[in-house]
Parts: structure tokens; sequence; C-alpha cells
């Protein structure tokens, strides 16, 4: 398919009742005719929302614009902004600041260094599919896999005992909350109490690793240097709390979806139980399918002029990953469940452009790792409670969904 020039025949209005009723299917209806869709915000503001694949890969590589704006809603929202500032290393970053620390974050997860933890993520796998298998099959899927792995593995790059996995997966479910603005004040409350419990720990494992140092992530950190500058603790703190919520939050949901949607196609997973190689392509379908973070808000810091698009700074827009994942212009059938789709890796769902997911070549691996352990096991996964949804806008898959897997 053509991935070349935006599609779409212009902009249109979103219908506000349709969106509230079901905003993915209106998003879906809006995105069949345009490559972008006027909106508002909670407060009123217009709020385009851009819909096309090659539209939202081009506004997510424009430095005219900055995902910033999480950490001022978080502070508008009633968290206080040092719990806001913990929450978004990367995202409150722009231009050369940006570059620079993410550039350091970077060199900690190349292909090679992450490929030297797919061992470990294996043998999780292996221990936690083999617990369900030794129950019959019969489990509560995220709370006895999808939860448990990512900071497990987690644990392993930043030196951790195994046994810190449960507390980290309860700080990850935690702070989530604050990525949905806006919060209620149960929510912040919860939010600032993880993130002072996290603050804590990490300064205790900063000030061990000082004294002792290791060869994990956290070492690393406190030798790295940004602009000939060692990073303040607090820099090292924001970077950990940060890897606790996309190392283990994100994963988990992604995890959850990916087994609700292999058991909607079973014979996809007995392919990949005859032939592994097919996994990293699997995972790739499965987020271009299912994507758990349906998209990304943008604040303009820069005049700027898109197609028939025009914001001034402090305006915003939303990138929706819903839509450009399901682009006819880019991929042919969209809505088939492809496990061999030759493109799906150019799926928008880990974002594109400067800030890209850091964290996506350990996320890919885990997914790969878990499944590789499942299709091994077990045969297609059944839901004997009946479908479960693929949820509608934020970040969305199941908190809890009862699974039966047939031994093989």
């Amino acid at each position: 398919m053509d991935e070349g020039a935006g599609t779409g025949r212009g902009i249109v209005d979103l219908d506000l009742d349709r969106y509230l009723t079901d905003g993915a299917a209106e998003l879906r209806r809006s995105a069949a005719g345009a490559w972008c869709t006027h909106a508002i915000d909670a407060t009123g503001a217009p709020l385009p929302i851009v819909l096309s694949h090659a539209d939202v890969r081009d506004v997510m590589r424009d430095r005219r614009l900055s995902p910033r704006s999480f950490t001022a809603d978080m502070v508008a929202s009633g968290l206080s902004e040092r719990a806001a500032r913990q929450l978004t290393p990367l995202f409150r970053r722009h231009g050369e600041e940006h570059r620079a620390f993410r550039g350091l974050l970077a060199a900690a997860f190349t292909p090679r260094s992450i490929e030297r933890i797919r061992p470990v993520a294996a043998t999780i796998a292996e221990r936690l599919t083999g617990e369900i298998a030794a129950r019959g099959g019969q489990c509560e899927l995220v709370a006895d896999l999808c939860a448990p792995m990512p900071p497990e593995v987690f644990a392993a790059l930043f030196g951790l005992p195994a046994s810190d996995r449960d507390r980290l997966a309860d700080w990850g479910n935690a702070v989530i909350a604050a990525f949905s603005t806006p919060l209620t004040a149960e929510e912040i409350t919860m939010v600032e109490a993880a993130c002072a419990e996290m603050r804590e720990w990490s300064l205790g494992l900063i000030s061990e690793r000082r004294a002792e140092p290791a060869d994990d992530l956290v070492t690393r950190l406190t030798e790295a240097e940004v602009g000939g500058e060692r990073l303040s603790d607090d820099d090292i703190v924001d970077v950990i709390t940060g890897f606790v919520f996309a190392g283990s939050e994100t994963t988990r949901r992604q995890l959850t979806a990916l087994v609700v949607l292999f058991a909607e196609h079973p014979a996809e997973w007995d392919r990949l139980a005859a032939d592994h190689s097919l996994i990293p392509g699997a995972v790739e379908e499965v987020m271009r399918l299912r994507p758990i973070v349906p998209g990304m808000t943008r604040e303009v810091v820069e005049p700027f002029e898109h197609r028939e698009l025009a914001l001034k700074p402090g305006g915003r827009l939303v990138a929706s990953f819903l839509t450009a994942n399901l682009d006819d212009a880019t991929y042919d059938e969209p809505d088939r469940f492809w496990i061999e789709r030759p493109n799906a890796d150019t799926h928008v769902t880990f974002g594109w452009g400067p800030h890209f997911c850091v964290g996506a070549p350990l996320a890919r691996l885990e997914l790969q790792e878990a499944v590789r352990a499942l299709v091994t096991r077990f045969g297609p996964p059944v839901l004997p409670d009946g479908p479960v949804g693929p949820g509608d806008l934020g970040i969305v898959a199941p908190a809890a969904v009862s699974v039966s897997f047939p031994l093989r």
C-alpha cells in the first residue's frame, strides 16, 4: 500500500454524541473520510485528532510538537509537581535536552544489550506457565502471568531480587491513573503515595550502587553524564519511576490483550506452536490490531502547520494510534488478524519519531518469550466467561480475565 502522503479527504467535525457513546467507532467512522477530525477537550477547547497512518507519523516526528502536556495535565489535576515530573522523565523534556537525555537511556536499551535479558525472560515465562500447567491450565491470566512477568524481568535488568516484582507491579498499577486525567481525590492520594514510596526506595538503591557498583542499569545511571555532568539523584529517581510504569504496566496490559485476541483466533495460535519463527511478526500484528494505548497528546511549542491544520503555540492535538494502525491506505484488510502481515511492524503503538518508546526492544522481547512459553505448553486459550472486548479509549485491556489453557 502507499505509505507516502497522508490519506483522507480533509478535516471533518467529530460527532460528539457518537463519540461519547462509542469513541473508537466514531474515530473509525471519521477516519474513513478524513485524515483529521475537529474535536474538543474536557474544557471545551479545540482539539484536532489526527487519524491517518501517514499523518500520525508526520506529527509524531515533528519537533514543533512536544508531549510535555502530560506533566502540565497531571499538575492541573491536583498532582504535585514533584510527582508529575517523577512520572514523566522523557515526556517533559524537549529539543536538545530531550535528545541528550534520551541518548543516555537508549544506550542501555539497544537490541544487543536487551538480548542479554532474553534467557532471563524465557526462564521467567517458563516458570510462570509451568505453575499454570500444574493447576491444569486454569488461571486468572493477569494475576498469574501478565502482572508478575514484566516487573520480574525489569527487576533482573536493574539488578534487583525477584522478590521485588510484586511491589514494582503494585506501584506501576497505582501510578497509571496519572496518565488519564482528570484525577479523582482518591487517585491523587494513591499516585502520590506510590511516587513517594518509589522515591524512597530508589534513593536507597542509588546509595547502595554508589557504594558498591554492580553490572546493572542503576549503576550505569549513577555513572552516566549528560552534557558533561553526572545525573542528579532526582533525575535517576525519575528514570527508575518512569521505567517501573512503562516497564511493567503497559507490557502487562499488552500481554493480556494478546492472549484475549488469540482466544478469538485459535488456528493462528496453533500455527505459532508449529512454527516459532512466526512469533515476532505475530507480536507486531497484535500491537497493530489491539494497541493498549489508543493515542498520544502533543502540545504545540512553535507555530505549527500541517496540510489544512494550523495551530498556535499552546494548542494541542491528539495522534490517534487506533485509527492509524487500521488505515486501509497502509494495511490491506486492516481489521484482519494476519500474523504474517509483512508490514505489521510499521504500527505506531510505540509512538514514532523522537519520542518513540525507548523500552520497545524490551517490551517486544518479553511478549515474544511469553508467547513462546505459552504455545509450547498449551493449546489455544479459552475464555470460559465468554468474549472480552478490546475496550474503548484510555490505556485499555481487561484488569482481570479467567482463561483455560488446554494442556499439550
